[in-house]
Order: C-alpha cells, then sequence, then structure tokens
C-alpha cells in the first residue's frame, strides 16, 4: 500500500545554517506515527515544509502519490486534506466557535450574505461527531486549552482530511483531558486518518503510536514499530547517547536554615496553604490542572496580595506589592509560559537576558560591554546553542529558549528560584541540562521551588514533594514516600 503522504530527500537551511539533511518521512492511512528528537532536530521544521508552511530547498512532497509543488500554500495543503495544530493553538479568540472553523470559507446565502445558520449547524455536526458538546457559538476565548484544541481539529476534519499532524498536543492538557484527546486520535484513526503525533513525552508515545520516527540534527535517525522499543531506547536515539532516568537524592542540608516561609495564605483557590524551605533545597509542587499551584507562587512574588497570612523571608514578614518588590527582595520566577510572560520573542538573547538584571540594579541602561560579557557567560554556563547573543529568541528551539529564561533570572543572583513548568515542550536531552543546572543552584545555597505537572520530573529533580489539590496541599512527600502512585493520590484527593 502506498503512503498517503511522502517526503523524500528534504533539504532545509535558515540563514544558511542547515537544518534538514535529506530527510525522508512517510506516513499511512491510519497510522498515528510519533516524531520525535531533541529541540531543534528538525521536527517542527519537516511538518512545516509538508503543510507548506516554509519551502524546502530540495527534495520532494507527495500527498497520495501527486507531487505537491513548491508554491505550495498552507490553505493549498488544507484543501488537498493535510492540516497542521501548532503548540500554539491558532484560533482567532475574540470569534465564535463556528467563525473559527469555518474562517474564509463562511457558506453564503442566496444574497451572498454568511448564512450564520447554516455554518453554526454544521460546526454543531462536526463538534458532536468529536464528542463535543461546546456551542458552535460560544466565543473561543472562553474556552479551556482542551476544547480549543478541539475546535482546531473541527476545522481540519470539516474538509476531507487525510493527515493530521499535531504538535506537542498534550503540553498543556490535564490527563483526564490527555485521556479524552487519546481517544480522539484512535476515532480518527478508524476514519483512515494519518496522525503525525510530535511529542518528547515517551510513555505516551508508547501509548498511543504505532511507529516512531526519530530525528536528529536535521538528519534521519530510524523508524521503528512503537512495541520494538523501550521509553529508554527512544531517549537515546534522540540524542545519541544512552539516558539514564535521574532519582532526586534526600536533602543533606540543614531544614531548620529556612529562606522562606508561608504560613496560612488564603486566597482565591488558595486555602490555607503553609510550607517552608530551606537553604539549598529543592522543593517540589506538584498536583493537577487548576489545583492553585501557580496561583500561590504568583502571590508569593507579588503578583497578587493575599486574604490571610504572612509571607517570612529569613523570618522576616514581608509584604512583596509588584514583581519588582519580588525581585528587590532576591526571588526569581521563571513562568510557565515563556512565551507569553517569559520572553520577547522578537528580541535577542541579549536584551532579554538583561531585563531583570536592570530592574535589580536600577538601571535603566547597561554599558554595551558589560552586557555582552554577562550574556556570553550565560550562553557557555547554559550552553544556549545559538549563532550568538545577538540571535533573536524566536527563532531559537524550545529548550534554548528556556535557558535564556534561566538566563535572564540568573543574572539577578536570587536567593529564591521559582521555576514553573521548567521543561514543558523541551526534549529529553535539554531536560537533563536544566535539571543540572537546578541542582546547581541548590548546592549554592539558592531555594529552588519546582513546579510542575510531570510526575517523573518532580520525582527526579525535588528533594521533598508537596501536592496540591484544589487550592489545598494534601500531602508531603519525602524520602520512600516519593512515588507516582502517592502523588496522584494526593493528587486526586484520595486516601493515600
Amino acid at each position: 500500500m502506498a503512503p498517503v503522504v511522502e517526503l523524500k530527500g528534504i533539504d532545509k537551511s535558515f540563514f544558511g545554517v542547515k537544518v534538514l539533511h535529506a530527510v525522508d518521512f512517510q506516513i499511512n492511512n491510519g497510522e498515528i506515527r510519533a516524531l520525535c528528537g531533541e529541540n531543534g532536530a528538525g521536527k517542527s521544521t519537516l511538518m512545516k515544509i509538508l503543510a507548506a508552511v516554509y519551502t524546502h530547498d530540495s527534495g520532494e512532497v507527495k500527498v497520495e502519490g501527486q507531487l505537491i509543488p513548491k508554491n505550495a500554500t498552507p490553505k493549498t495543503m488544507h484543501h488537498i486534506g493535510v492540516s497542521y495544530i501548532h503548540q500554539e493553538l491558532n484560533l482567532v479568540e475574540n470569534m465564535t466557535v463556528a467563525q473559527n472553523i469555518f474562517l474564509s470559507r463562511e457558506p453564503k446565502n442566496k444574497f451572498g450574505y454568511i448564512d450564520y445558520s447554516v455554518m453554526n449547524s454544521k460546526s454543531r455536526a462536526l463538534l458532536e461527531e468529536l464528542g463535543e458538546s461546546i456551542s458552535p457559538t460560544t466565543k473561543v476565548s472562553s474556552l479551556k486549552t482542551a476544547q480549543k484544541q478541539m475546535v482546531e481539529i473541527a476545522k481540519a476534519i470539516s474538509l476531507e482530511l487525510k493527515v493530521l499532524i499535531m504538535d506537542e498536543p498534550t503540553a498543556m492538557l490535564s490527563l483526564k483531558e490527555t485521556e479524552i484527546l487519546f481517544n480522539l486520535m484512535k476515532t480518527l484513526k478508524k476514519r483512515n486518518i494519518g496522525i503525525v503525533y510530535i511529542s518528547h513525552r515517551l510513555k505516551e508515545i508508547k501509548q498511543i503510536a504505532d511507529t516512531v520516527t526519530v530525528l536528529r540534527d536535521g538528519k534521519l535517525i530510524t523508524t521503528k514499530q512503537v512495541d520494538e522499543v523501550s521509553e529508554k531506547d527512544i531517549a537515546s536515539l534522540m540524542v545519541g547517547r544512552e539516558v539514564s532516568e535521574s532519582v532526586a537524592d534526600d536533602f543533606t542540608g540543614n531544614s531548620d536554615d529556612v529562606v522562606l516561609e508561608v504560613q496560612n495564605i488564603s486566597a482565591g483557590i488558595l486555602q490555607d496553604v503553609s510550607f517552608k524551605i530551606a537553604k539549598g533545597e529543592i522543593l517540589g509542587f506538584s498536583g493537577l490542572v487548576g489545583a492553585g499551584r501557580s496561583e500561590l507562587m504568583e502571590l508569593i512574588f507579588g503578583l497578587y496580595k493575599p486574604k490571610s497570612g504572612n509571607i517570612l523571608l529569613k523570618g522576616k514578614p514581608i509584604t512583596p506589592k509588584s514583581a519588582k518588590d519580588a525581585i528587590f527582595l532576591g526571588m526569581a520566577f521563571a513562568t510557565e509560559d515563556r512565551k507569553a510572560t517569559g520572553l520577547v520573542p522578537d528580541r535577542n538573547i541579549l536584551e532579554n537576558g538583561d531585563y531583570a538584571y536592570k530592574v535589580k540594579n536600577r538601571k535603566m541602561l547597561s554599558y554595551p560591554k558589560q552586557m555582552l560579557n554577562r550574556t556570553e557567560s550565560m550562553i557557555k554556563r547554559l550552553d544556549i546553542r545559538c549563532r550568538g547573543p545577538e540571535q533573536l529568541v524566536k527563532n531559537l528551539s524550545g529548550g534554548n529558549q528556556q535557558k535564556v529564561v534561566l538566563s535572564k533570572w540568573l543574572s539577578t543572583d536570587p536567593e529564591i528560584f521559582i521555576v514553573d513548568e521548567p521543561t514543558r515542550g523541551i526534549d529529553v536531552g535539554a531536560r537533563q541540562e536544566i535539571y543540572s543546572v537546578l541542582q546547581e543552584l541548590a548546592n549554592e545555597g539558592r531555594a529552588i521551588i519546582v513546579v510542575s505537572s510531570d510526575i517523573t520530573e518532580v520525582l527526579s529533580v525535588c528533594h521533598r514533594v508537596l501536592v496540591m489539590h484544589e487550592g489545598i496541599i494534601r500531602g508531603e512527600l519525602s524520602g520512600k514516600s516519593r512515588t507516582e502512585q502517592n502523588i496522584m493520590n494526593y493528587a486526586a484527593n484520595v486516601a493515600v
């Protein structure tokens, strides 16, 4: 049986740097093909070439045996039956669900006007086909992330869909939402639709994919049946070396040397939250989406006020009224959405790395030479893979963007470093590098708070784990009690 999509000898360069080297890729009808590789390996670039977002330098793209011309557009590919759901969902927030599904191809009545009744009716039928009960007249801005993905999928199947490309689709989904998405993927598979599943979550790949293709440094490494390889095998193929799961040691510092203490904090979803963290300790916060972890960190960092309770820094009460106050007090906060709140993507590494430094040191301007020296030092320390300090952040891979976020905060020399979802959408190799940085910072005596939805990550890097559920700390785990089962029980508020 001929593949529904076939890419042969695909080459691509950006600014003289070759990012794809004669890559071959194919997918069959009704196949779920995982596409893996470290950040910067070329996964998204290859799929953007398939979706005609990028033009390839050489090679061929075929759909059902038909050669696709180089001047094809994303709209052309969408009509041919190839749809790409990007990691950053591509919806118009202030428009309705139906308007998004039929954007630029709205049904018209006999007078040439948009027939909203027909458009809403067709949208409702598409969503019901996907098992969704979202109203087609709902504004997209009011939907949850998982529902927005369903709208993207409804938009894709509103035409004769042959191949669906999904880029890190579970990065911002809860476990329940991920289960719903996987059931939908299985339904699409039964309809003979090929699915390309780009993900760094190896456990999910083993769970949902039929085959896995691995890219490394822009080159095709291998394609395997998923049941032929373990998670460890895939990780090793991605980075070109054996990758082992790290397990956090117990905290060996002085637990009485408390840097930060939160006492009976309540605000919004948060209810009577208390905890301590010592100098040199890595403290993890786990829980399901909506548990209140990010809200707690934002409160500590001065982004909003508590209704009641106290925050103590080295035993002294503090009341940060803004992020600037928190920075002056020696705190740093790498937020969960690096593109929205962590970086200015259209600025270069040099500028991004200097923003927090200017705040901490009350400087409107920085001396260019000192600024360059600081940036080059951080590039070296964090192994940021780039063409140089002047490279725009938006042109870096996800893992290197996250390192720029860390460099920005490290320039303030913080005593307390909060990192929220530090490795979301980042490959296994870059993850280990970031874990090493966090451990190094703890060894220097800094207090590190790690908020993560990835249980494996929490267990791998944190000395102690606090588990939240609906704004309450339900459990504290250390030593041998740090297990995936215990974390899940507390996260779901099930008795341990």
